[in-house]
């Protein structure tokens, strides 16, 4: 009995462990993005706090659009349940869209039009350079 309390535990502090890293990987990885796009964007002070509210709020709004996709089935077995996916993916892409000129509405309310034209250069040089870090490290 005793020994199933001590497994009990460890288990329950590993998954509290990996939780907790998972948790700051996602920080550290959105601090750096939030620095990555300012230095890109050249925002000031005062831009950087009216933009990044509005930019998080736009992701957020993205990420939720997503994960409701990817409550579908990823397998199929008739025709309708094939028809329904292709349905959802089309909605997907629909609200991205909505959610993009929607928020670049209020970007351009925020910041100079010519930041708002770079951010997504600014958003896929973030990726690239996160890709490159990652396979850095996997090589290591």
């Amino acid at each position: 009995m005793k020994k199933r309390a001590y497994i009990l535990c460890f288990f329950t502090l590993l998954v509290a462990s990996v939780s907790f890293s998972q948790s700051t990987k996602r920080e550290k990885i959105e601090a750096l993005r939030v620095a990555f796009i300012t230095q890109k964007l050249n925002l000031n002070t005062d831009e950087s706090q009216k933009f990044w509210p509005v930019y998080n709020e736009y992701q957020d709004k993205v990420r939720a659009a997503r994960r409701e996709f990817k409550k579908q089935p990823e397998t199929f077995t008739t025709d309708k349940e094939a028809q329904e996916y292709l349905d959802a993916e089309l909605l997907l892409k629909q609200q991205e869209l909505s959610l993009h000129k929607e928020y670049y509405e209020k970007f351009k309310k925020i910041i100079p039009i010519q930041k708002v034209a770079s951010l997504r250069q600014a958003e896929e040089g973030f990726k690239k350079e996160l890709l490159k870090q990652l396979q850095g490290k996997s090589n290591e």
